[in-house]
């Protein structure tokens, strides 16, 4: 083996210097790194959802007008309120997997 080195390294810098050399590296080769990314986006994607399902049910709850449901308690609020609990339960099942892989 080491007497072919000699040779190899020439090949590899006659390659080199002739523009002629190719490396051919795949990023997600690793089946653990495609489910790696795929996680990480599916966790961001969820956070994402679940920020924004909070956002708008700020904005329903505190908006006026609409159809009422009771005197007190409009539509838009209860509409707020639901989408409130599925912001919730999106941001939970984040930080739990989050907290769940560091043990």
């Amino acid at each position: 083996m080491l007497r072919r080195l000699p040779r190899r390294i020439d090949r590899i810098t006659g390659a080199l210097e002739q523009g002629r050399l190719n490396i051919n590296v795949r990023v997600f080769a690793d089946e653990h790194d495609r489910r790696f990314a795929t996680d990480l986006l599916h966790q961001v994607l969820l956070a994402f959802l679940g920020a924004t399902a909070g956002i708008m049910a700020v904005f329903l709850i505190s908006a006026s007008g609409g159809p009422e449901v009771t005197p007190a308690v409009s539509l838009f609020q209860v509409f707020g309120y639901n989408l409130l609990v599925v912001s919730c339960i999106l941001v939970l099942r984040v930080l739990f997997v989050i907290f769940r892989r560091q043990r």
